[in-house]
């Protein structure tokens, strides 16, 4: 593009450059949402909930492992515990 044989646009590969950084930043804005601190469950969550323009401002309102039935001690629930192994002598 700049070559004196082929092309030779010179300074002109500064519009090709710079509309092309302005098409990559509208992109960028409006299609990739913001994940920073965010676990796999709550992207997932994310994407169902809100666009990727608005991700930023979406907080979770419940963890993976509070889903799960972990307390805060990080122990299973007690009746999560029955349940399981209700089902695992049925078997």
């Amino acid at each position: 593009m700049v070559g004196t044989d082929k092309g030779n646009l010179g300074p002109k590969v500064f519009f090709i450059w710079g509309s092309l950084c302005a098409v990559c930043f509208v992109y960028a804005y409006f299609l990739i949402p913001e994940t920073k601190g965010l676990t796999l469950e709550q992207v997932d969550r994310m994407l169902e909930e809100t666009t990727p323009r608005t991700s930023s401002r979406w907080v979770p309102k419940t963890t993976f492992a509070a889903e799960m039935g972990l307390d805060e001690k990080g122990t299973l629930n007690p009746d999560i515990v029955e349940d399981v192994k209700r089902r695992g002598s049925a078997v």
